[in-house]
């Protein structure tokens, strides 16, 4: 997986001289082509060069990349689907400068918002920045133009960098209170209401060391980084795992599960971080067999069910291991057993370096060096403070581990009484022939909220079948008004479900259907 290449990278023109590297019983071809980076070197790289030694001294993660980029300076890091190398280290390392030379202009503490995509420019723009002292801000770059400009405006950002270039943007200086972010990573939070939240390298170092350490991911290993390099989970376990110890990355883009399987086969990948939709659908592909390369499958996202995780390993001999994290604090708890046969949204133990305590009866408080400072630009001393972190889930806990229940805003209110969903999920996942569901309220005239529930089964499943299967095993007003046999559940690419919206959407489709009847 980690041959060597005798590669140059022009400054100029920001394109690899290079051709061909071997890696033992594979050849990789490496080709910059699609990099398409053109710079002026001038002066303000000169003029960088005589404070490098002050402001790399600011970056606490250079330490660890020194060591990377001394021990496999020629040896491939990023690589494309095919098993093209994209990046060598070293070419890492001059990418940086690039970008340095691109971002002199700003000041130190200006935020940067970053729409990079899954580029394989990530890790030298990120060193760039924090050599800078810039707060790094990553983003979805399919944002629709009027949500960039909220994010835009929430984080107060002077800039927007993309693949190629960055573009200064006119927001008055940020004037940080305490410690200044190196990242911050926009959430909705526990409230719905989208903030960013204040992170540190020191956070963002001691979260990498716990997700490296409890999933056994090794320098020698290659991610498959098909999740989103901006959200939380796909930059800890993706891009700061190559910058702290050399881990190597896949840049893959096509999510359709055909391709998923050929490009895991033809990238040599060892460790794949998908989500719980991402592993249903591999696991419904007709050809089975197990993968040449992947060792390690991981799901974070949302809960993993029981039945997807046994179907995946009767399918491909892999155990999918439950990871449970959030933007506040990086991982919290992972699921490092072998068995897959596991309760639906059992995440296992706390990583190494994190404690998990009790809230209250429903919620946990996460305590630890990998929690953030807070949230920007309003604080929330109530849930994130200090280094403790309250997340927005209920978690049930045993002598096994931790499991979760679902999000404490999700609970809908009939008559008078409280159900979560996941309560009839759950029940809904047991009937044979059932995939999948999700159940949402939406607003009734009469009962405040009544239940819907989206179905994924057989051809033998139907809406009688489901009923009566719920009235079997639930208390009558638990049991759903709306039954919807669905081929699939609406999935974001983050692998999750956003009931509050799903519950607007059907409401307003039921209200045309009646309009137009």
């Amino acid at each position: 997986m980690a041959g060597s290449a005798n590669a140059d990278f022009d400054i100029a023109t920001g394109r690899s001289r290079s051709v061909n590297r071997a890696t033992g019983a594979n050849d990789r071809r490496l080709d910059v082509i699609g990099m398409d980076i053109c710079l002026h070197v001038s002066k303000r790289i000169r003029n960088y060069h005589t404070t490098k030694v002050t402001q790399v001294e600011r970056n606490l993660f250079d330490r660890f990349w020194k060591q990377v980029l001394h021990n496999k300076r020629q040896q491939g890091a990023v690589y494309a689907e095919d098993g093209s190398i994209l990046r060598t280290y070293q070419q890492i390392e001059e990418e940086r400068d690039l970008w340095r030379s691109r971002l002199v202009p700003f000041a130190a503490g200006d935020c940067v918002v970053a729409a990079m995509g899954n580029d394989p420019g990530w890790p030298g723009f990120v060193l760039a920045c924090w050599d800078l002292s810039l707060v790094v801000a990553p983003i979805e770059p399919e944002m629709q133009p009027a949500q960039l400009a909220r994010t835009l405006h929430l984080t107060q950002a002077q800039g927007l960098a993309q693949p190629n270039g960055v573009t200064r943007i006119d927001h008055a200086p940020i004037r940080w209170s305490g410690s200044r972010p190196d990242l911050l990573k926009i959430t909705s939070g526990t409230t719905g209401a989208p903030r960013a939240v204040r992170v540190r390298q020191t956070h963002l170092l001691a979260d990498c060391k716990n997700i490296c350490e409890s999933m056994g991911i090794r320098p020698d290993d290659l991610n498959f980084g098909l999740i989103p390099f901006s959200h939380s989970y796909g930059f800890s376990n993706l891009v700061t795992p190559l910058i702290f110890q050399g881990t190597g990355l896949v840049c893959s883009t096509d999510r359709m599960p055909r391709a998923v399987r050929r490009n895991l086969e033809s990238s040599g990948a060892t460790v794949f971080p998908g989500t719980p939709a991402l592993f249903q659908a591999l696991s419904f592909l007709p050809e089975s067999g197990e993968f040449k390369t992947v060792r390690l499958c991981i799901s974070a996202g949302a809960p993993l069910t029981s039945e997807v995780s046994l179907r995946f390993y009767r399918k491909f001999g892999l155990k999918v291991h439950s990871f449970y994290g959030s933007s506040e604090c990086g991982g919290i708890a992972y699921d490092s057993g072998e068995d897959p046969d596991t309760r639906p949204g059992f995440v296992g133990s706390a990583l190494g370096g994190v404690e998990i305590a009790r809230f209250d009866e429903d919620r946990i408080v996460v305590i630890g060096p990998n929690v953030a400072d807070g949230y920007f630009p309003e604080s929330d001393d109530s849930l994130l403070v200090d280094g403790r972190f309250v997340p927005g889930d209920i978690v049930e806990s045993s002598s096994a581990g931790f499991r979760l229940i679902g999000r404490i805003s999700d609970f809908v209110n009939i008559a008078g009484k409280k159900v979560h969903p996941s309560v009839i999920e759950e029940h809904l996942r047991k009937l044979p022939g059932v995939a999948d569901a999700i159940v949402f309220g939406i607003p009734s005239a009469t009962r405040n909220e009544e239940l819907v529930a989206y179905v994924v089964g057989s051809n033998a499943i139907s809406r009688q079948i489901l009923e009566t299967h719920c009235r079997n095993g639930l208390d009558g007003w638990q049991v759903p008004r709306e039954f919807h046999l669905v081929a699939e559940l609406p999935f974001n690419e983050r692998g999750k479900i956003n009931r509050g919206e799903l519950s607007k959407l059907h409401s307003l489709h039921r209200s045309r259907i009646r309009r137009d009847s």
